[in-house]
């Protein structure tokens, strides 16, 4: 990149200087006919070499309606009049312009791709009794690794020996640094610290935290807004449209007043021509959104598309999940309640099998608690086991019968149940088909729940919990926290009914979810926003947009990007639109010059790349998500040539 940068500089400043001596020169007369078109001949072709390269090849597809294309008809009729100065400085402003766009490309493009770059490709695996350096996509689950110091994570992975801090940026955008020791899960694309650690896979390279990065940016450049499609449209329609005035212009005048006018008609098509090559629009456009989502991926905020900008500038209503969304899904027993006639032990071995087989956060706290006390569950004293979706479950342990779940569940078993024993548990147990117990577990907040609805709050943001937990607890949750609208007790497919409600009564909507259980909604929701580093396979995969570090205050943040994209996308329609448009009228009436033209064309695209990029850097930031609204740094640079 940096050699290129040198060879167009080195290029244009030549070129200039030789310019402005041949230009001193025929003032002077001192050069003439072959001898002018011959050397301006060899400027022109150096300067123009992939702009009459690529009006050829679009010539040759039947595509030739294109910024190429009005480029050479623009610059060949000026030499054909003698504007040799004007036609070689179209080249190269065009040139110079192209040199800002590649630099504000290679940026944003490397800001993305940049998460490539943390993937490691081996580890160090333990295998017949020594280390081996094997691939990743070659490693196993369950198979011991050990990262070295400064090593980067190979993937998702358990420790199980040592402790030591992690650098998470590149993963998650946060920027401090994340201490972890044993028990501790770490991702793949983490870079580890100062010791070393011997850690147990968790997951194949396929489905490892940084193989789903990879997948959803891929995808997400080739997801476009409303608005890079219209423009697209546009300018298929808008260039022939230019290039068929252009010629009217030269031919309609000197038919009515005849051929003396004709040179001077000629030149104002040809300005016309420079001016309306929609450079601006098909450059800007789609850069302001391919920047902003190199934006977000530097904040741990994976975006699969430009299109998912539009809906989340116009959000007015965004719908949290509770358990691993507000809270960190690190659920702890509080109290046991045993009823029943059996010892405390046995009444909790009896719950931590029947839980065993659950993926809810819940009921792996109760197995974890076992398990510490105890030992691990043995799954073959478990027969006929049946999950109960969102209610609970019902197996036989030991010829037991034993249920395990919410108050639903235990009276459509006909199990009677204490009075205000559902107010003060949570998770009720019946055994042998009476009430036998059961456990308070809490969730503990995430730290930037309060910061997350404060946010939102203050961009004039509903925000609303739907959650299968209780109804009192979720309302006395969403009291605690500000948030407006509160529904507990909601199976999976009571959350899609009641975000079907709140949908029709909003602009926008957001869903933001973790679990299994939370796919169809975020399917449903107009934008759907997965937790990705604890979140299921199916969250991420139904989600259109993927928090990685699973902070619920970035969904202000990534919801704030977006209206500051859609901000900058209409200050370069605007700005594009209204110097054209300008210039085109001047043109026509033969007050615009050639280099008016030039800037009415390249100048505006460099200004509107300029613009685009400027949210890649805002000023004074500490490269976190609590500055975007500050103002930004103007910097960078796309390749023209290649739209």
């Amino acid at each position: 990149m940096l050699k290129n940068k040198h060879k167009i500089l080195f290029t244009s400043m030549i070129t200039l200087a030789l310019l402005a001596t041949f230009i001193i020169a025929k003032i002077h007369d001192n050069i003439h006919g072959v001898i002018e078109y011959v050397i301006f001949g060899l400027f022109y072709i150096l300067l123009g070499k992939n702009v009459l390269k690529n009006a050829f090849l679009d010539f040759t597809h039947g595509k030739f309606m294109r910024e190429s294309f009005l480029m050479t008809i623009a610059t060949v009729g000026a030499i054909v009049i003698h504007l040799y100065s004007e036609a070689l400085a179209v080249l190269i402003f065009y040139r110079i312009g192209i040199y800002f766009e590649d630099r504000a490309t290679a940026k944003s493009r490397n800001t993305i791709l940049a998460l490539v770059s943390v993937r490691a490709d081996s580890a160090n695996v333990f295998r017949n009794g020594d280390i081996q350096k094997v691939d990743i996509k070659e490693v196993q689950t369950d198979e011991i690794v050990y990262i070295y110091p400064f090593e980067k994570i190979p993937l998702d992975s358990v420790i199980i020996e040592g402790e030591t801090w992690l650098d998470t940026k590149a993963l998650t955008g946060e920027s401090l640094p994340k201490t972890v020791t044993v028990g501790d899960e770490i991702l793949a694309g983490m870079i580890n610290g100062e010791s070393t650690i011997k850690v147990r896979v968790v997951r194949v390279y396929e489905k490892s935290s940084i193989a789903k990065i990879l997948v959803l940016v891929e995808e997400s450049q080739n997801r476009k807004a409303k608005m890079e499609k219209f423009i697209s449209r546009f300018a298929g329609v808008y260039t022939p449209i230019v290039v068929g005035i252009a010629a009217l212009m030269m031919i309609v005048p000197p038919l009515i007043y005849g051929s003396e006018v004709f040179t001077e008609w000629f030149r104002r098509a040809l300005t016309l021509l420079v001016i309306s090559c929609p450079c601006a629009f098909v450059v800007g456009i789609p850069l302001t959104y391919f920047s902003s989502i190199g934006r977000a991926s530097k904040l741990g905020i994976i975006v699969k598309g430009g299109v998912f900008f539009d809906f989340l500038s116009k959000v007015d209503t965004v719908v949290f999940d509770k358990t691993g969304t507000l809270t960190k899904g690190q659920f702890m027993i509080k109290s046991i309640v045993n009823n029943s006639s059996l010892s405390d032990d046995d009444f909790l071995k009896y719950t931590a099998h029947a839980e065993a087989q659950s993926q809810h956060p819940i009921a792996k706290s109760i197995v974890a608690y076992y398990e510490d006390k105890f030992t691990k569950v043995n799954n073959n004293i478990i027969t006929d086991y049946k999950d109960i979706g969102g209610r609970g479950v019902i197996t036989k342990i030991d010829s037991y019968d034993v249920l395990v779940g919410g108050d639903n569940l235990m009276r459509q078993n006909n199990i009677d149940i204490p009075k205000d024993a559902d107010k003060n548990l949570n998770v009720l147990v019946a055994i042998q088909g009476k009430f036998a117990g059961g456990f308070l577990i809490d969730d503990s907040v995430k730290d930037d729940t309060d910061e997350a609805i404060r946010m939102l709050t203050k961009m004039n943001i509903k925000t609303a919990i739907l959650s299968g937990d209780k109804k009192d607890r979720v309302e006395s949750f969403a009291k605690e926290h500000n948030i407006d609208i509160a529904v507990g007790e909601c199976l999976p497919e009571d959350k899609v009914a009641r975000l079907e409600s709140i949908i029709k009564t909003s602009k926008a909507s957001v869903f933001v979810g973790d679990g299994i259980n939370d796919a169809p909604s975020l399917a449903r929701a107009d934008i759907g926003i997965a937790m990705g580093s604890l979140g299921s396979d199916a969250a991420v995969e139904n989600a259109d947009v993927v928090i990685m570090d699973d902070k619920p205050s970035k969904v202000a943040t990534i919801i704030k990007l977006s209206k500051k994209t859609n901000a900058v996308v209409w200050q370069n329609i605007l700005l594009a639109f209204i110097v054209k448009f300008v210039a085109i009228v001047l043109g026509f009436l033969g007050i615009t010059t050639i280099w008016m033209a030039i800037f009415a064309d390249t100048g505006v695209t460099i200004l509107v790349v300029l613009n685009a990029i400027r949210i890649l850097y805002p000023i004074g930031e500490k490269r976190d998500d609590k500055h975007l609204d500050k103002d930004d740094k103007i910097s960078g640079a796309c390749n023209c040539e290649n739209h």
